[in-house]
């Protein structure tokens, strides 16, 4: 666990508590776990994932995705069997924060591409001004810029999620 730990950057007792469902990682601690196991993110949560070289097809019948809830966010993995992706479509839901309250700002390698199906949002850089957007709207930025959404809706905000994989070589 400790050699985990030092590959992926999280400290032992988070993997620890996230190996024992105390705790629902973020996304970006779902990456960096996946990194420091060498492994990729579809096999966190499917340890059949596919990984043939072409020819690959997924499907994912409506709510059949894979769910992964974290405290910002309520996550659908999308063709979650198919391992080695560059990109990770997500249907997420979007959840609101105390008025007033910063959002924790992530940040990762990658791009990312947000279509808002219901809702509001209003999208949180470390580098522009908040930005809001409503249902049929759309952004795409880099995800080595600290981010976050947060919904402004009276319910629950809806998008759709893609974000590209950026890793380097686990030999590197």
């Amino acid at each position: 666990m400790q050699q985990v730990a030092e590959r992926s950057g999280l400290a032992a007792s988070t993997i620890s508590k996230v190996e024992n469902n105390q705790i629902s990682p973020s996304y970006e601690n779902l990456l960096r776990l996946a990194d420091g196991l060498g492994v990729d993110v579809a096999e966190l949560f499917n340890q059949q994932s596919n990984a043939m070289a072409s020819g690959r097809r997924s499907v994912t019948r409506r709510g059949e995705g894979v769910k992964h809830d974290s405290p910002q966010y309520d996550y659908e993995m999308l063709c979650a069997d198919l391992s080695k992706k560059h990109f990770i479509p997500l249907i997420t839901v979007i959840k609101g924060r105390p008025t007033g309250t910063p959002p924790e700002l992530l940040r990762h390698a990658g791009e990312e591409f947000v279509y808002v199906l219901s809702g509001s949002v209003d999208v949180y850089t470390d580098q522009y001004k908040p930005l809001s957007l409503t249902s049929g709207d759309s952004c795409y930025f880099d995800s080595n810029m600290g981010h976050a959404l947060v919904s402004t809706s009276e319910e629950e905000a809806q998008v759709i999620w893609v974000c590209s994989r950026v890793t380097a070589p686990l030999s590197e």
